[in-house]
């Protein structure tokens, strides 16, 4: 298999400084048995964001200032108003190397986003490998393949052959909805069959629509948690009057884990794995701590309604992931109404079937 060779661009008005620059990053990976490069220079800005736009780089070196010329003035944010064009365009490695590292110093997210500045110009080499440690751009070159692939495949194999019948009075956002709708399930398979525990899993952050549905994580301007348990039903045909609130308290001051902590016993752990980390019935759903989100409890017990407006003022931070919204819906259906009946008397059973006389063969 081929050694992927990394495209790293350079954009800097000053040729002389790119040139420095293209020998620096040359050098400094020339005895690196692990990465390959091939560093070109651009000095039009212009022409130089075309090119990441088109995806003809890697790793991109972005100077800050551009310098007077004959045909254009002076100007200290054109780079800067270029890596946002990229962000809009591509998600790629910027490395801003500039005599105004002050300017840009803010949009700093090492290993993605670095500033190096122009007298550190030794440090290119080792920016640019941590950029590229960092798998992002593998990661997102394998996801675009992916989508391309299952909807190019989509295309060819129902929607071409069917076209008439799908386009027939609709208009293109109709189509879009099938392909994203298709590409949805499709990931969702491939999660499913590659089910790990990662926390990132299990939710979408931020929620990515202002209208609330259940699973969301919430959180009052107090500081309390809440998960919402209404229906998206209710929500989609605007007739909820009040929401269903369920309180998910920090998990470090629930008495399982606390009961656990004490002891670190391994009858106390399987309490709590069994009865909270784990449980997918009964009064208590554990959500994982992500981001902002500490380990929590919800507590099925412990529920509240609201009037819209009163979840309007609470911070939405997260939405549960399918299957997980779901699941958590399901628990609390059954945690609700669940009926007590008497339990049999398994001693009497017991001897009902011991007296049986065995079945001969």
């Amino acid at each position: 298999m081929t050694r992927k060779t990394w495209r790293v661009l350079i954009i800097d008005d000053n040729a002389q400084m790119a040139a420095d620059a293209q020998r620096e990053i040359i050098d400094g990976f020339e005895e690196n048995p692990d990465i390959d490069v091939d560093v070109s220079v651009q000095t039009d800005f212009d022409q130089g964001f075309s090119i990441v736009r088109d995806g003809g780089s890697d790793v991109v070196v972005l100077d800050v200032r551009r310098d007077a010329s004959n045909s254009m003035p002076a100007d200290e944010t054109v780079g800067h108003e270029v890596f946002h064009e990229i962000k809009e365009a591509r998600f790629a490695p910027v490395i801003f190397w500039t005599a105004l590292p002050e300017n840009v110093q803010d949009e700093a997210m090492a290993p993605l986003v670095s500033v190096v500045g122009k007298e550190d110009i030794d440090q290119l080499p080792a920016t640019i490998e941590a950029a590229i440690a960092s798998r992002t751009v593998d990661t997102i070159t394998t996801i675009e393949e992916h989508v391309t692939s299952v909807l190019t495949k989509h295309m060819w194999t129902e929607l071409g052959p069917n076209w008439a019948e799908y386009t027939d009075g609709v208009d293109p956002a109709t189509v879009a909805q099938v392909l994203i709708s298709r590409l949805a399930r499709i990931l969702d398979d491939d999660r499913e069959h590659a089910f790990t525990a990662h926390p990132s899993h299990r939710y979408i952050y931020p929620p990515a629509s202002d209208m609330r549905s259940p699973g969301d994580v919430i959180r009052e301007p107090g500081g309390d948690w809440w998960v919402v348990l209404t229906p998206a039903c209710d929500f989609e045909q605007k007739k909820c009057e009040f929401v269903l609130l369920a309180r998910a308290g920090q998990l470090e001051t629930h008495k399982k884990y606390l009961g656990w902590t004490a002891t670190k016993s391994s009858g106390k752990w399987a309490e709590l794995r069994k009865d909270v980390l784990m449980a997918t019935q009964g009064r208590f759903h554990y959500l994982p701590a992500f981001r902002n989100i500490p380990d929590l409890v919800i507590d099925l017990e412990n529920v509240r309604s609201v009037t819209a407006e009163t979840l309007e003022a609470m911070e939405a931070v997260a939405s549960l992931v399918s299957p997980f919204s779901e699941a958590l819906l399901v628990q609390h259906s059954h945690f609700r109404g669940r009926i007590g009946v008497p339990d049999l008397d398994a001693e009497l059973i017991k001897q009902r079937l011991e007296a049986v006389p065995p079945v001969s063969a």
